[in-house]
């Protein structure tokens, strides 16, 4: 499992007492103590996979099928804590992502992971789950909405990004999510990800304080210091994050962690794990998410995992699962 401040659910209590569903009876259905957001604060931690199990059972105890995109809107930049405070006190807007990209492991810990890529006179900032979480839609949601508060704190009052992308497939009712979001939204899409043009990247944060940055910069050094670093998850986030380019192998992977192949075989064979035991982990979870959560084609998700044809990723998925990679997806449903 992995953790995540409890401030990204700021608000939850609230949200759910005026959506008129039983708090308690949430917590419970999740095995969490009915007083369990009294006793403890925006600083202390949850599972990842907990806060899906909260939001998804909110959902169905609400009837509010949209409620982590909902609970995201109502939230500010002070969610992220220290994090929030230095992307202000930063030059400019693509200086602040570029704060929160470094230090997001402070927020989710290895839960998750933030990166911005240009293309075009476009800016996305992609949001990627780690972990074998069986859904993450609610998720999902709820980080892109807190997203989008976030970059409006940065980007000010004139914000207008251009769209926000999914990867699960759409629910039933899509009409409420642009209203939720104010752009329009996709789902079945390759990323999840906020869509903007790249010249807010330039544009300057007003009464930014150079002095402050450089005080919270240390206190989050600091910070970060006593963060252990795992090796296999920092390796299993560059195989998400380079499995859709087709340049996913381990020479890339070593390059991109300024290592040399041979030094990155030795250091994941000290922690009796292989870049081929990491890719199949990271490949197996992508399988039956996709699988479960949108309406990829067997095709699409084969050549999306990197194998050289849907025949192998059958091979792959059968020896995971003991079945096809359609015959799982109709067992799920």
């Amino acid at each position: 499992m992995h953790d995540v401040r409890l401030a990204v659910m700021a608000g939850f209590p609230e949200l759910v007492n005026e959506l008129h569903s039983d708090l308690g009876a949430i917590l419970k259905e999740v095995g969490l103590s009915p007083t369990f957001f009294t006793e403890h604060s925006g600083d202390d931690v949850i599972s990842y996979e907990q806060i899906e199990q909260l939001l998804q059972s909110a959902a169905t105890h609400s009837g509010c099928p949209h409620i982590g995109a909902l609970l995201g809107s109502k939230q500010d930049i002070n969610l992220l804590g220290v994090i929030g405070y230095v992307m202000q006190q930063s030059d400019d807007v693509g200086s602040a992502l570029n704060e929160l990209c470094q230090h997001f492991s402070l927020q989710v810990e290895e839960a998750a992971t933030v990166e911005v890529v240009v293309e075009g006179d476009f800016a996305f900032l992609i949001y990627t789950t780690r972990g074998e979480i069986k859904c993450a839609r609610q998720t999902n949601e709820l980080a892109l909405s807190e997203g989008m508060i976030i970059l409006k704190a940065v980007c000010g009052a004139g914000w207008k990004p251009h769209s926000v992308n999914f990867t699960h497939k759409a629910p039933d009712n899509i009409q409420i999510y642009p209203k939720i979001f104010k752009v329009p939204v996709y789902f079945n899409q390759e990323k999840t990800q906020i869509v903007f043009p790249k010249n807010y990247l330039k544009q300057p944060i007003y009464q930014a304080d150079p002095v402050l940055k450089k005080i919270l910069q240390t206190h989050i050094g600091q910070l970060k210091h006593h963060l252990d670093t795992d090796l296999c998850s920092q390796v299993e986030t560059i195989i998400r994050r380079t499995l859709p380019t087709g340049n996913c192998t381990i020479d890339n992977v070593a390059s991109i962690m300024a290592v040399h192949r041979r030094t990155l075989h030795r250091m994941l064979k000290e922690q009796n794990s292989s870049f081929t035991d990491l890719l199949e982990k990271v490949r197996k979870s992508i399988a039956s998410e996709r699988l479960e959560n949108s309406d990829i084609s067997i095709i699409q998700l084969s050549d999306y995992l990197g194998y050289a044809d849907n025949t192998a990723f059958t091979r792959a998925f059968k020896r995971w699962y003991g079945v096809t990679p359609m015959q799982w997806k109709k067992s799920q449903s």
